[in-house]
This record gives C-alpha cells, structure tokens and sequence, in this order.
C-alpha cells in the first residue's frame, strides 16, 4: 500500500549531497599556535613536530561521556585556545566556500552557513578515528567542516557514509582541502601510512531565515495523489485490523538522524527537507494534520553468521559484533515517536501506538547504522536473532477527520470530555456522532482507565445523550471497582435518563463480565456502605433501586467466595484468606442494612454460623476482630453483629469445656477433602486413638496421592517410604507436634474468649 507513496517521495528531491569536497589555493588562511609559532602551509615535517609537542592524546565522545581510548581514537590535538587564525584574510576564501558548499548540501535558499573552529588535529603514523559520528553541540549545529592543510602523506582518508552510499576523501600536497558532511553521518580517518596530516576541524552553524524547498508542482501533484489513493485503500485484515479498514495514519521515516534540540520544520537536511515541504502541501491540499517527531526504530532480525554453514556454529566465546552476522528476514519491529512539533495542544497523542504498515521510508533502516545493538544467539524458534535500535526522525500525516478517532484511541477519558463538549454547546447529534465513532474500539481503549474519576465522567455523558443503546455501548466496559460516592451523581442521572430497569441490566453486564481478581472486588466491597449511602439506599428513588441491587448482588459473590475460602485444606492458609476477606465481609454486612435488606443481612449471618458452611471458628474470630478495629463508636452496633458474637462465645466455651487431650490419645479429627478409598484408609488411621504407626504398602501413584494429602491438611504425621520389596512401603507415623498443637490451639480459645468477654459490651 506504500509503494505509490514511497515511490512519489523517492522522486522528490534537491541536487543536494551528505558530503562536499572543494580545494582551495592557501593563500588567505595564516595559522598561529602558541608554542610553535606561524604554521607555513604546506606544512613541513619539522613544523609537524614542534605541534606534536604542544598537542595532546585527542579524546572523543560518546552519549554523556568524554572518553580517551586509542582504540577508538588514537591522533594529537591542539587545543583550540592555542590557535589563532587571520580572519580577515581567512574570511575571504572561507565565506565564498560556505556559500557554495551550503548549496551543494542542498540547504534552502536563505540558509547561510558559518564555521566554527573547533580544533587542530595532528595524525601521525598509524593513528586513526574509528568510524562514529559527531554530536551537534549546538541547536544551529548542521554539519562538520574538516579543513584538510597541505602535506606530505599516504592513506589516512577520510571516509563518510550515509545510508547505502560512502564517498571517500583525501587531502592534497598543495592545496587546502574542505569537506563538509552533515552532523549525521557516520564516518572515519583511516590509518596515516606515512608522513603527517593536520587538520582544523569547524562546526557547521546554520544561520539566516531559510524559505521552504522548492518541489517541483507535478511531484506534489503526484505524491497528493498517491497519499489520498493510501487513505482510501483498505489495509489487508491483520490483528491491528481485523476488518481490513483504510489506514488512519501515515509515518514518513526520513532519512536524516535528528536530536531533540536539531529537530525543526527549517532545520531538515539534504532529501528530508523537500520531501517535507511536499508532505506539508500535500496535508494543507487534502486537509490533513501532520507532525514532525523524533523516531525511535526497534527491529528484531534473524540473522547468520558470516562463516555459517560452512563449520563454524556460535557458542558463548563468540564475538557478539553487530557486524559479524548476516541480516536474514525481519522477525519484529516496533516505532516510537517523541518530541512532536508542529502539532496543536494535544496532538501528540496521535503519534502513539504506530502500527508496522502504516510506516514507509525511502531509506531502510538497515542501510544506517544502529546506535545500540544486542545478539540473542540462538533461541530455538528464530534461530539466531539480533536486535537493532536507531534514532531516526518522522513525518506523520493523517486526514483531519480522523483526528478525533485517533486521539481517543490514546486516552478514553478526553475522547469523553471532547463529547461533553458538544452535548454542553447543544449539539446532541454531533455529539452522538462523535460517540458512535468510538464504539469500534473502544472496549479495548477504555478498559485501560480504572479510576473513578472516568466512570462519573462517563456516566454523565452518557446520560446526557439521550441514546439508550449507544449510552450502554459507551459503558460497558466500565467495572464495579470504579463506583464509588464521586460515582454517585452520574448513576442517578442514568436512572432519571433511562429508568431504573435500564441501570439494573447495566449493573449485572459490570458485575458479570467485567469484574477483575477476587482481591479487587474484596477491595471494593470495604467501601460499598459509602456508596450506598451516597445514592440513598434507604429511601424510595430509583437510584435507591440501584444500592439494593447491588448489595443483594454482593451477598451472592460473598457468600460464594467465603465458602470457596472455607474449602483450604492447609488450616493456616484458611485463616489466612478467611482473615483477607473480613474487610469485604463485614462491607457487605453493613451495606445490607444501610440499603434496609434485613432479610439479606440475616441470610448472611446465618450462612456463616451454619454447620455445612465449615466456617472455622477462629476465622469468625477474624471477622469480629476486624470489626471492632475498623468500627468505633456508633458505627459497631450498626454492623449487627451480636449474634454472631454469641454464636462465637458459645462455641469456644463448649471447646473450652470438653476435656484436654489425654495422654496416650492419638485421634487426629481432620476432615480431608478427598473422599477416595486411600484417603478414607487414611482417615481411619488419624482417627484411632491407639494406632501411632502405620506401614502401608503401595505403588508409587498411591503414595504420591497419600503424600499430598497429609502435606496439603499440614497434618502432624511423618510419611516416608521404605524402599524394599514391591510395592515399596509408605510408613506413616503421628509425631509429638499434635499435642504441641492442641495445647498452643486451647490457649488460643483461651484468650480469645476473654476478648469478647471484654467487649461484649461495646456490641
């Protein structure tokens, strides 16, 4: 779908270059340096070195870093302090060469350059620059100027690489040689074979008022085209897209490399800034927006390694250079677009979550280099993969009636303030418009917002609208976690909206479908008599409706979720979990009489203290506890909670008063959850008071079953196998941590007696 498009672009561009070379007579350019004195050209090897003997080891930069590493960078360097230069007589053949220079590189009329020295270099012998590229130290900074002084000398070139293409350069014996190249590209000094190179290096300062690229009125005319043909054509059905809809967005990689600081609409280089002026008249002709952005490219590549196939397979000694493997086929790409420019407030939201097949490029981003690299080596399914990260810059384009569309698929909760808007200004139809446009995505986009705050603003948008299916649309993907009292003023516009029934149906699609994990709701629930009484739960409004619905909703999922608890055989993470869910219990208990369902509240009191619950007593302990922590004053006796009170009382003092364990007694009453032949075996054996031992042969399967029995009840029984004969025998034996038990168990009922003793009349 991009071809016509990169196509268009391809065409489009200025007799521009990434690099210049010029010769120049040396007449006017008249060096000093401090300690050495005036600087002949050409220069001598004498002269040569006396500057060895005022300059220093050079070092070079690296992100944030100032590094010395001669196996990196191994030349001399004169400080800049120790140059001096006749500028005046300089100016006179420098000034004509920038001109012409800033024309070769294809920047835009208007552009002026100016050279900065930034300082003297000396290679000797054997000295070198690895290949890397400069930073631009300033926000005008464009490019490097390498002023290359007449000498005596081989090799040493300097080699500058953009994208696919690479020119190489060297200096002259007679001549002062200028090259320019853009901040971007990345290039070397190779080794000096003999005699001696100096250089003055300058940074490239852009200046003046540039005007826009001239393009020619048939290339826009024929990237228009191709641009509105990509706007109209379905996309193929991936899982992005699962209907096959035309593109919303166009992602324009260009070519150049950009900072956060060099980025601007008249600060493109070379190709970058016709192609942008075309892309933005083509956005003005078809009423497009359009952002510039910095770009950064993730591609994961399966790759080989040069030698494979021919004996030589990777293991952990081998080099994990970059270089060293062959680019096979592109297993994954991502993009991420940052600093967006040009946009209006807010927009930069639409340059998030890019989709592979809405970018294109006229330079792959396997033609550049990478600025950070990582081998995975073989991985069983891609074989040997490489990552591969690059800074780029972007061109993003996409048709003003989509703006709205794309905005909201990054934040939901301005996609429903954008409808509040409109319903505010009077415009229901435009703003049910607006809302009908989400729906095709917008379960996915909303379930990202789990505050409150997004739940009262989309109920009151959707009451407003006075649409009932549309209003249900917009939210269902609410959740019961997000109702809370900041909730409560748009529930009851929903229920003077729609009616009560219309509010029930979307109570039960929240609390059947759209609920999280079990702790959320528990969460939840601590906080429901809030939310009760804040839609007046013991009056008869139609919001009232709501609070009872909900509680009687809350009953069901507690009631379930305490016995699910009850069934943990291990008896302390029984404890545990029945503690974890006392906060959520006791919400439920309160809630039910604040909304009057007394009925409701006996149930549940009835439910915990039954037999066939299994409620373990302490665990009900747990829940009064908790009570008396998190109520005071007032708000305890409103719990309703002596009953259960009682209950409790009367069940530790009926344990309290049947005998200590005897002597001699080894009965173990644990009811195991599995009712199967072996656990019923099993379970005799607890029980018989005289039976402290057991030899047990059986197969491995039974025992492994036996084995996971007595360690999930935590039982005080040791079970270990004798491993002679077949099958081999599981010898089962109860240890002296039963009677450790049973008496740390009785202190415990003990004491926990006396606490409702004591509180017993707070209740």
């Amino acid at each position: 779908m991009h071809d016509r498009v990169i196509e268009a672009l391809a065409a489009i561009g200025t007799p521009g270059r990434f690099a210049v070379r010029r010769t120049s007579a040396p007449d006017d350019l008249r060096l000093e340096v401090k300690g050495v004195g005036n600087v002949p050209l050409p220069v001598s090897k004498t002269r040569a070195h006396k500057l060895r003997s005022v300059a220093r080891p050079a070092r070079y930069g690296l992100r944030e870093q100032t590094l010395l590493d001669p196996q990196v960078r191994d030349t001399w360097e004169v400080p800049r302090s120790r140059v001096r230069i006749d500028r005046r007589r300089w100016n006179q053949t420098l000034l004509p060469q920038l001109e012409q220079i800033g024309s070769e590189l294809g920047l835009p009329a208007g552009c002026r350059l100016k050279a900065e020295l930034h300082s003297m270099l000396l290679y000797e012998p054997g000295q070198f620059f690895a290949p890397h590229q400069d930073s631009e130290k300033s926000d005008d900074m464009v490019g490097t100027l390498v002023v290359l002084l007449p000498s005596e000398a081989k090799g040493g070139a300097l080699t500058i690489e953009h994208g696919s293409e690479k020119v190489s350069y060297r200096g002259s014996t007679t001549k002062l040689t200028l090259i320019a190249f853009y901040a971007d590209c990345r290039h070397e000094v190779k080794p000096l074979r003999e005699g001696h190179r100096v250089a003055l290096t300058f940074n490239l300062l852009r200046s003046g008022e540039p005007g826009e690229a001239q393009v020619e009125a048939g290339q826009v005319d024929a990237l228009a085209a191709a641009v509105k043909s990509y706007f109209h054509t379905r996309h193929p059905p991936n899982w992005r897209n699962e209907e096959g809809k035309p593109p919303e967005r166009l992602v324009y990689l260009l070519d150049h490399e950009y900072t956060q600081r060099s980025l601007g609409w008249n600060r493109l280089k070379g190709q970058d800034a016709a192609r942008v002026t075309a892309l933005r008249q083509v956005a003005e002709r078809l009423d497009c927006g359009i952002l510039l952005a910095l770009a950064d490219v993730h591609e994961i590549w399966q790759c080989e390694e040069e030698d494979w196939g021919h004996g030589r397979y990777w293991d952990d000694d081998d080099t994990d250079d970059d270089t060293a493997h062959e680019l096979v086929d592109l297993v994954d790409y991502d993009i991420g677009l940052s600093h967006c420019l040009g946009s209006e407030a807010g927009q930069a939201q639409i340059a998030q979550g890019i989709g592979q097949d809405e970018v294109c490029w006229t330079t792959e981003s396997d033609d550049l280099e990478p600025y950070a690299y990582e081998y995975e080596g073989y991985t069983g399914n891609y074989g040997n993969t490489v990552d591969r990260w690059y800074h780029r810059a972007a061109v993003v384009l996409w048709p003003q009636a989509h703006s709205f569309a794309l905005r909201a698929h990054q934040s939901a909760h301005w996609a429903l303030g954008e409808v509040g808007k409109r319903l505010k200004a009077g415009d229901g139809a435009g703003a049910r418009k607006m809302a009908q446009s989400l729906l095709p995505f917008w379960a996915g986009v909303a379930a990202r917002e789990e505050s409150a705050r997004f739940a009262a603003r989309a109920c009151m948008v959707a009451a407003a609208l006075e649409a009932p299916a549309l209003a249900a649309a917009l939210l269902g993907p609410l959740r019961l976690e997000q109702l809370t009292p900041k909730v409560v003023p748009g529930l009851r516009a929903l229920a003077v909206a729609y009616g009560p029934a219309w509010c029930l149906a979307r109570l039960q699609d929240w609390d059947e479908s759209h609920f999280g994990c079990g702790a959320a709701r528990s969460t939840w629930l601590q906080k429901l008599p809030e939310l009760c009484r804040g839609l007046g739960a013991n009056d008869a409004s139609a919001d009232a409706e709501l609070a009872r619905e909900l509680v009687s909703r809350q009953c069901a999922w507690i009631r379930q979720e305490w016995q699910t608890q009850c069934t943990w055989p291990h008896p302390a993470q029984r404890l545990k979990a029945l503690a974890g869910m006392a906060g959520a219990m006791l919400g439920v208990l309160e809630s039910s009489l604040i909304a009057e369902q007394t009925a409701l509240h006996a149930q549940l009191l009835d439910f915990l203290t039954a037999a066939e619950t299994k409620s373990p007593l302490l665990g009900l302990m747990c829940l009064l506890r908790a009570a008396y922590e998190s109520r005071a004053g007032a708000a305890l006796p409103r719990l309703g909670l002596a009953r259960l009170r009682e209950h409790c009382t009367e069940a530790l003092r009926r344990r309290l008063d049947e005998p200590p364990r005897a002597q001699g007694d080894w009965s173990i009453s644990t009811q195991l959850m599995c009712s199967c032949e072996l656990c019923e075996e099993l379970t005799r054996f607890l029980r018989a008071a005289a039976h402290k031992d057991m030899e047990w042969p059986l197969a491995q399967r039974n025992r492994a079953h036996v084995h996971g029995e007595i360690d999930d009840h935590d039982l005080p029984v040791t079970h270990a196998t004798r491993r002679v004969g077949r099958p081999y025998v599981l010898v089962l034996t109860k240890i002296e941590a039963l009677f450790e038990r049973d008496a740390a168990e009785r202190r415990t009922w003990e004491k926990e007696l006396r606490w409702l003793e004591k509180t017993a009349a707070l209740d």
